[in-house]
């Protein structure tokens, strides 16, 4: 059972790899496939979490994991999304572009501020991950993509401007930190993120 959060995170990292050999691999680029995945990759990303806490072993390592494999695994997504819905990219390239610079952004001012990687995972962002779920799920199976993909560029904004500030204002990196309206600067030494 100890292994059982580091499987789950790590299975992220197959399902990228398997996104990428499907943008390569034209017969498999079909939309229910790339959306089970999607789904099975969002419900190992809850439960990683939620097993790491019941057997007490939500250290800072694994949080910070989750959070790098989180980012390949989206990344990953992106370029598949680039070769098969290549169109929908197009016409929304500047919002796409504005939300992975801000990402971008955010990175590297954890690593210039505090030398390691960000594993904050507020409510905001864990909203916003079921948010981009289903606005992915509807640009390849539905109707509504375009509204459900004004509805998370906003909310992927409001995102990156509640992780700036709560980088910006803390003294020691912490993680799992819920929202910037929870954001305490004395952290308690388990919250403390060392390299």
């Amino acid at each position: 059972m100890k292994t059982l959060p580091y499987l789950l995170t790590y299975s992220r990292l197959v399902m990228a790899a398997v996104y990428i050999f499907i943008s390569l691999y034209q017969p498999l680029q079909q939309a229910h496939l790339v959306v089970g995945i999607l789904v099975a990759a969002i419900v190992t990303d809850i439960f990683d979490g939620v097993i790491a806490r019941r057997l007490k072993m939500a250290t800072t390592h694994l949080r910070q994991l989750d959070s790098k494999v989180d980012t390949v695994f989206w990344l990953s997504l992106l370029y598949l999304l680039i070769v098969m819905k290549s169109e929908f990219v197009r016409e929304h390239a500047i919002a796409l572009f504005i939300l992975v610079a801000s990402e971008v952004f955010i990175q590297l001012l954890g690593y210039f501020k505090f030398n390691t990687s960000l594993a904050l995972h507020t409510h905001a962002a864990k909203v916003w991950a079921v948010l981009l779920t289903v606005t992915v799920a509807q640009i390849f199976l539905g109707t509504y993509a375009i509204f459900w993909f004004r509805i998370t560029f906003l909310w992927g904004l409001l995102v990156q401007l509640e992780i700036t500030w709560i980088v910006l204002k803390l003294k020691v990196l912490r993680a799992d930190i819920a929202s910037v309206f929870e954001l305490n600067t004395s952290a308690s030494k388990s919250d403390v993120i060392n390299d």
